[in-house]
């Protein structure tokens, strides 16, 4: 819900050393999942297997941004720096670190199938089992990273008299928190039919994220309308 003129207030006014270690911590993530980490390639050949995982990197890249805009916003908005604020951003500090091979694999296995091999992938799924087990490690960090953003506003929602929300802006906190809720809950859908599904549609148990990116405008669409109608 739009606040002070339009814009969501901002209560954070300066960079705190929470938002300072969180930012380092993702610009370390970020540098594991840099295209040629080990070594500098040597020939053309390497060079062009290099920026072959390219698009894994971006796409990856672009995940690890997701959850980094959603803590600074969270951080903006609401200024928090007390014990439960810290607790969930270390938790999603060690997240974030413990999910960026399992990112990178699994990106790069997409990739890999989109092209058709052209693209290529570091690591071998062989059997069914394993494709199912690494679709559920992925799964569990995309739920846990969410479920703690979706912790994030709730805390906030939760301090929202002391904060002086509106009852807008509180509405906007509450459906911020229930839409980070959604999305952990969509991921453990995915862990299920990863253990339930055939060996012929597992696929969908990955393919399944890609709905996510239908889900954010409109859940962000509903969410305005509602406000528009309760507040003006």
């Amino acid at each position: 819900m739009a606040e002070n003129g339009g814009e969501r207030l901002r209560r954070s006014r300066a960079v705190t050393r929470l938002d300072t270690f969180t930012d380092a911590a993702f610009a370390f993530a970020v540098t594991m999942l840099a295209i040629s980490i080990d070594e500098i390639p040597g020939t053309y050949a390497e060079l062009l297997v290099a920026l072959k995982g390219a698009p894994a990197f971006i796409l990856s890249f672009a995940m690890l941004l997701i959850y980094w805009r959603a803590h600074q916003n969270w951080s903006e908005r609401y200024g928090l720096d007390d014990l439960p604020s810290v607790l969930l951003t270390a938790a999603l500090i060690v997240m974030v670190m413990i999910y960026v091979y399992p990112l990178k694999i699994m990106f790069g296995a997409a990739m890999g199938a989109i092209s058709n091999g052209w693209l290529p992938s570091n690591f071998d799924i062989e059997t069914v089992g394993q494709f199912r087990s690494v679709t559920s490690i992925f799964s569990v960090g995309f739920a846990s990273l969410s479920a703690i953003i979706a912790a994030l506003y709730l805390h906030a929602w939760r301090l929202r008299d002391d904060l002086g929300m509106s009852r807008a802006e509180a509405f906007d906190t509450a459906a911020e928190s229930l839409a980070w809720a959604i999305v952990a809950a969509w991921a453990v859908l995915s862990i299920i039919l990863a253990w339930t599904l055939n060996a012929n549609w597992l696929p969908l148990a990955i393919w399944m994220y890609c709905a996510l990116a239908v889900f954010g405008p409109a859940f962000d669409y509903c969410q305005r309308r509602i406000a528009r109608k309760r507040f003006g």
